[in-house]
C-alpha cells in the first residue's frame, strides 16, 4: 500500500458507544453510520433531541493535520456569519481531539462535531445555475478568511488534492480497462507538461477543496428556490493552489449539468461569481481546465483502487460514472475554448487567434515552396491533439478521421513517455549494441511469419520503400520493377520514379523505361470488376502477360512491389486472393515481392495485423511506416536471412538515425498499447459498425456510389450516376469542406478525387461513428 492509501477504520456500534460514555459523557439514542471516505462517521441523536456527528480518524491523520480541521472551523464559525460549519465540540476533559485504542490494538483519533441541518445540493432533482453561483462566492469567501491563515498541520499530503495528482499514476494498475488508463495518463502527461513548470507561478494557500454536491446545505428560499446555508465535510481541507478551488466546483458543476451549453453557462457563473469576490490571475485562468482533469484522475483512480479494498463502498464509487462522462466529454473538446471561457467569464480579453493564423500563412508562402500543399480552402491552424481529436486556435475541436500516422491517437502518453525517458538516458546509432535495438526488433519480427528473421530500422516509409527496391535489385541482379496503376509508394526520386499516383500525375513526367504497370485491381470501376475468385485470376494473368513480355524481351525481373491495400489510388481493395497469385507469377519468373504496409500496417485492417495477410500473400520483403512510431520518423524493412545476407557485398550500409535508441523506444510503446489496449479488435468491432452504418448511407443516397473497407480502413466512392460511375469530384471536394465545418476532418483521394478516405487513429469509438455518419446524411442530403 502507498503512503497515499489507507484503510478506514471500522469500529462495532458497540465500541462507539463505550469510547462516547468514557470520553464524551453521552449516551445516544440512537447511532446511524454515515458516509465516509477516509473517516469513520456517525450521526448520534441524544434524548433531548440535538444532533452530533463523530468522526474517527485513522492513523493516516495525524493529530496536527486533525487539530488543523478544528481551528479552520472555529474560524470560519466566527467569521462567516449567515452560514453554518460544524463546529467542534470538547471531550470531557475540554480536548477536542481524542487518542484511544480500539479493539484491534491499533490507535485512533475521535472527534465530536454539532450536526448542520440543511438539504444537501445533491438532493435537488435539477440544478440551476443559481446555488452555483452561491457556492463560487461562499469558496471565495473562505478563501480570503483563509487567506493568511497558517497551521503546522496545514501541509498536510492527501490523495485528494490535486498539487498530489501525479501520485495517482501508482493507481492506474486498479483499472481494469485499458482504454481508461490511457485516458488517465493522458491527463497525468498533460498536468506533467502543462501545470508542473507553472507551479512557482500559482498562489498556494489554504483552500476548502471538496465542492462537491453532497457537502453544500440549502434551506428553502424564497419563490420555491433554495439559499445556500452551510457547508460541512473539511476532511479534504489542505493547502493547496489557490485555483483548485474554483476547478473542483467546476468539476463536480459540470458532471450534473446537461449538454455543452448549460456547461459552459454553469462554468462561466462559478468562475465569474469566484472571480467577483476574490480576483484570479491570468496565470491561474490558463490551468483551471487541466486542474479540473487532475481532480477526474483522482477521483477516477480512487474509485477503481476502493473497489479492490472496499467493494462495498459504492457511495465512494458514487462521481464514478459521471466522472468517466465528463472525462469524455472535456477530453473531445479544446482547451482552449475554456480558457477563453474562463477570461471572458471574468471580463479579460484574450488575443486574436486569426492575427496569428495570418501571420503564419504569410510565413509560410514566404518561406516554404507551393509545392507543400495545405489543406481545406481555409488552413486550419492546428495547435493540440488528443486521441481522436484535433484542436485548433480558434477554440474549435475536429474529430481526426484521417490521421494514419497517429495511429494510437494523438499524444498518446505511453509513447511520449518512452521518447522523452530515452531521450534523457542514451540517444546514439547502431555502430553500438544497445539494448532497445534488439528488444524491439525481437518484438516487431514475433508479429511476422517465422521466414523474417532481419530488419533494418530506416527513419520514414519512404526510406524504406527506397531501401527494399536496393534489397531487391541486390538480391536478382535486375532492372525491371512492376508497380500496380495508381500506386504510391514515397517521396524521393527513386520512389517517385515507380509510383504511378506521381508519374502520372500533375507535374509528373511518365513511367521511366524500367517500371511496367498493371491494371488497378479495383473491383469496382476497374479493367475487370466483382470481388470474385475468378477476376482476381484476370488480373494475375495481366501480371502473367507483363512477366513474359520482358522474359521475351530478354530483360531481368527486379520484382514487384505493391501496397497491400491501396490508399492514394482510392481504398481500393483487391479481388480475393488477387496478391498472393501475382506474387507467385513474379516469384516463378525470379523476381522479388515486396509488400508496402506503410498505410495500412499494425492492426489496422481488423481482422489481420498486416494487410497482406488479408490476400494471403507471402511477400518477400516487407516495408513499415506511418503508423509505426505513432508520430514519431521512424520505418522498417523486414525481409529474410537470404535477401539481408547477400546485401551484406562489403559496402557498409549506415544510416545515421535509423534504429536509434529513442525511435527504438518509441516503436516498442507502440507495439505495447496496441496489445495492452486491443487495438486491433478495437479497429474490427469499431471498423465493422462503421462499414454497415455508411452502407446504409449508401442506400439513402444516390451519390455514394460504393463503402467499401476492412477495419478501420474504408473508402466511400461518389458518382453522379452509379451506371456510367462518372466521379463526382466537385461533390467530394464540397462534401470535404463541409464536414470540416461540422467539426468532422475527411480527405479525398484516388484518380479523380471522388473517393473519401477514412483512416482514423485506432482509439476510434462507436460513438464516433455515430458522429460521422449522422453528420455524412445530413451533408449528404444538401446534394440529393
Amino acid at each position: 500500500m502507498s503512503s497515499l492509501e489507507y484503510r478506514k477504520p471500522a469500529l462495532s456500534i458497540k465500541e462507539v458507544n463505550l469510547l462516547l460514555g468514557e470520553f464524551f459523557g453521552i449516551k445516544p439514542q440512537k447511532i446511524v453510520p454515515l458516509n465516509g471516505d477516509r473517516y469513520q462517521n456517525f450521526l448520534l441523536q441524544l434524548d433531548n433531541g440535538q444532533k452530533l456527528v463523530l468522526k474517527i480518524a485513522s492513523e493516516f491523520d495525524r493529530e496536527d493535520s486533525l487539530d488543523f480541521e478544528n481551528q479552520v472551523l472555529l474560524l470560519l464559525n466566527r467569521k462567516l456569519a449567515g452560514y453554518n460549519f460544524p463546529r467542534p465540540v470538547p471531550a470531557k476533559s475540554g480536548q477536542l481531539i481524542i487518542p484511544f485504542s480500539a479493539a484491534d490494538k491499533k490507535i485512533y483519533r475521535a472527534r465530536l462535531f454539532e450536526f448542520v441541518e440543511g438539504i444537501p445540493l445533491a438532493a435537488l432533482k435539477k440544478i440551476n445555475p443559481g446555488p452555483w453561483r452561491e457556492i463560487a462566492a461562499l469558496l471565495a469567501r473562505i478563501d480570503l478568511v483563509l487567506k493568511d491563515f497558517y497551521h503546522p498541520g496545514q501541509r498536510r499530503v492527501l490523495p485528494w488534492d490535486v498539487k498530489n495528482v501525479l501520485l495517482a499514476a501508482d493507481r492506474l494498475k486498479y483499472l481494469s480497462d485499458p482504454t481508461g488508463r490511457r485516458k488517465l495518463d493522458y491527463c497525468l502527461l498533460q498536468y506533467e507538461t502543462v501545470v508542473r513548470p507553472e507551479d512557482h507561478r500559482l498562489r498556494k494557500q489554504v483552500i476548502y477543496g471538496d465542492a462537491n454536491e453532497h457537502n453544500f446545505l440549502l434551506a428553502p428560499g424564497r419563490k420555491s428556490g433554495y439559499r445556500l446555508v452551510g457547508l460541512i465535510d473539511f476532511g479534504d481541507m489542505t493547502e493547496s493552489y489557490l485555483a483548485a478551488e474554483p476547478a473542483l466546483a467546476l468539476t463536480y458543476a459540470l458532471m450534473l449539468a446537461g449538454d455543452a451549453s448549460e456547461k459552459e453557462k454553469v462554468a462561466s457563473k462559478i468562475i465569474g461569481a469566484y472571480n467577483s469576490l476574490n480576483p484570479l490571475r491570468k496565470e491561474e485562468l490558463d490551468l483551471i481546465f487541466y486542474l479540473i482533469l487532475a481532480r477526474l484522475v483522482i477521483s477516477l483512480s480512487l474509485a477503481a483502487w476502493r473497489r479492490q479494498v472496499e467493494p462495498q463502498n459504492a457511495y465512494m464509487r458514487v462521481s464514478e460514472e459521471p466522472g468517466w462522462k465528463l472525462l469524455d466529454f472535456l477530453l473531445s473538446g479544446n482547451p482552449e475554448k475554456w480558457r477563453r471561457l474562463f477570461y471572458r467569464s471574468c471580463g479579460l480579453e484574450t488575443a486574436s487567434p486569426a492575427r496569428q493564423k495570418d501571420s503564419l500563412l504569410t510565413f509560410r508562402k514566404a518561406h516554404l515552396s507551393e509545392a507543400l500543399s495545405l489543406s481545406y480552402r481555409k488552413p486550419l491552424h492546428i495547435v493540440r491533439g488528443a486521441g481522436q481529436f484535433l484542436f485548433d486556435s480558434e477554440s474549435r475541436s475536429y474529430l481526426d478521421c484521417v490521421n494514419n500516422v497517429c495511429h494510437l491517437g494523438h499524444c498518446h502518453p505511453r509513447v511520449a513517455r518512452a521518447v522523452a525517458r530515452q531521450m534523457t538516458v542514451l540517444n546514439t546509432n547502431t555502430r553500438y549494441l544497445y539494448d532497445q535495438l534488439s528488444a524491439y526488433i525481437e518484438k516487431l519480427l514475433a508479429r511476422f511469419p517465422r521466414k523474417f528473421t532481419h530488419c533494418f530500422l530506416v527513419n520514414s516509409g519512404s526510406e524504406a520503400n527506397d531501401l527494399a527496391l536496393r534489397l531487391a535489385r541486390n538480391f536478382t541482379g535486375g532492372s525491371e520493377l512492376l508497380v500496380i496503376d495508381g500506386a504510391y509508394h514515397g517521396s524521393l526520386t527513386s520512389l517517385v520514379e515507380i509510383s504511378p499516383y506521381k508519374f502520372d500525375g500533375p507535374g509528373g513526367k511518365g513511367a521511366p523505361p524500367f517500371v511496367h504497370k498493371v491494371p488497378t485491381p479495383d473491383p469496382y470501376r476497374g479493367l475487370y470488376r466483382g470481388r470474385s475468385e475468378e477476376t482476381a485470376e484476370k488480373y494475375a494473368a495481366e501480371v502473367k502477360k507483363l512477366v513474359a513480355s520482358l522474359q521475351a524481351e530478354k530483360k531481368k525481373l527486379v520484382g514487384m512491389i505493391s501496397e497491400s491495400i491501396m490508399s492514394c489510388a482510392g481504398q481500393v481493395f483487391f479481388p480475393p486472393r488477387f496478391l498472393k497469385k501475382a506474387f507467385e507469377v513474379v516469384k516463378s519468373a525470379g523476381g522479388v515481392t515486396i509488400a508496402d504496409e506503410v498505410q495500412v500496417g499494425f492492426g489496422r485492417p481488423g481482422y489481420f495485423f498486416w494487410g497482406f495477410e488479408s490476400q494471403e500473400a507471402s511477400p518477400d520483403i516487407v516495408t513499415l511506416g506511418k503508423p509505426i512510431g505513432n508520430g514519431h520518423p521512424i520505418g522498417a524493412v523486414i525481409t529474410t536471412a537470404d535477401i539481408a545476407r547477400r546485401f551484406a557485398t562489403g559496402m557498409e550500409y549506415f544510416n545515421t538515425f535509423g534504429g536509434n535508441p529513442v525511435s527504438c523506444a518509441a516503436g516498442l510503446a507502440v507495439l505495447e498499447a496496441i496489445e495492452e489496449e486491443n487495438l486491433q479488435e478495437n479497429a474490427r468491432r469499431v471498423g465493422d459498425y462503421f462499414l454497415r452504418e455508411l452502407r446504409k448511407l449508401q442506400k439513402r443516397h444516390r451519390l455514394v456510389g460504393e463503402v467499401r473497407g476492412r477495419g478501420l480502413f474504408l473508402g466511400v466512392e461518389l458518382v453522379r450516376d452509379r451506371k456510367t460511375l462518372e466521379p463526382a469530384t466537385a461533390e467530394a471536394k464540397d462534401i470535404i469542406e463541409k464536414m470540416k465545418d461540422r467539426g468532422i476532418l475527411l480527405s479525398t483521394d484516388g484518380p479523380f478525387r471522388n473517393v473519401i478516405k477514412i483512416k482514423p487513429p485506432l482509439v476510434f469509438t462507436s460513438n464516433d461513428v455515430d458522429r460521422v455518419v449522422e453528420n455524412l446524411d445530413l451533408v449528404l442530403g444538401t446534394l440529393d
